[in-house]
């Protein structure tokens, strides 16, 4: 079963494409930035041959009307999910391996992130429901940074519990994974790298610190371990020999990036 069936999206007249359908008229008046087809089903032939930042706003819109804290509509959220539907098939195509059920396990995670996604300081909304919803998949099968034990002795707490205010607030020295994350944010912004560069690199960060590997004077710090590119290529389908490549050449142009900016 796909990840479409699984959603039920699989059919534009099924119900909730077919609801979705109806209320995009009333969408376009409320959204300049779906002004751009008069029919949802003419939106992903529009979106090929867009520019990436009208296909943004364009989602951005249909994740404002799918949250609850903007329209609360779940036709939106059905629309969004089916407009991510080439991204997410693939994706379930490289975490195949993981679990049979991995259309299942993907449509729900799929499902959440349209449904929850920020979008009053969003952007790039394909590309993070896509990894936001693939972290989730993972952590919720303990493959990656999420096999690390703190996540079994971790309890989640809802940002509005008043146990937040006893609680100490984060160190003021800047942490290792928060540089990478500012450093990979920047080098995307700039086009020094891809959505998919970068999560492969936090992949391959992730799979390096639990192994812990041998230091090769490489000058990689054990990002193109054999251990470690072969874990990552099993879960990405590919060879190692192609992560190890992907990353050094990644690993080179944030280096580069890097020097031409100091």
């Amino acid at each position: 079963m796909s990840v479409a069936r699984n959603l039920g999206l699989d059919d534009p007249d099924n119900k909730m494409l077919a609801l979705a359908r109806d209320r995009w008229s009333s969408w376009r008046l409320e959204h300049e930035a779906l002004e751009v087809v008069e029919d949802l089903l003419d939106l992903p032939a529009w979106m090929r041959n867009a520019e990436p930042a009208d296909a943004d706003r364009v989602l951005l819109a249909l994740a404002e009307l799918a949250s609850p804290e903007g329209g609360d509509d779940l036709a939106a959220t059905g629309a969004l999910a089916w407009l991510l539907l080439p991204g997410a098939s693939l994706l379930a195509a490289r975490l195949a391996t993981l679990t049979p059920s991995i259309d299942e396990v993907l449509a729900a995670q799929l499902w959440v992130e349209a449904r929850t996604f920020p979008w009053q300081r969003g952007r790039r909304v394909a590309a993070n429901i896509l990894m936001n919803a693939r972290k989730a998949v993972m952590r919720d099968l303990a493959v990656g940074v999420a096999a690390d034990p703190a996540w079994s002795r971790s309890i989640l707490i809802a940002p509005t519990e008043d146990v937040w205010g006893v609680l100490p607030g984060p160190a003021a020295e800047t942490q290792p994974e928060h540089e990478l994350a500012e450093l990979l944010e920047w080098a995307c912004s700039k086009g020094v790298i891809t959505e998919g560069d970068r999560e492969l690199l936090v992949d391959v960060a992730a799979t390096a610190d639990r192994h812990q590997p041998r230091r090769a004077g490489r000058g990689h710090a054990g990002l193109l371990s054999n251990d470690v590119s072969t874990e990552v290529a099993h879960r990405h389908g590919v060879s190692p020999i192609t992560i190890r490549r992907r990353t050094r050449r990644s690993v080179q142009a944030l280096r580069d990036a890097r020097k031409l900016s100091a």
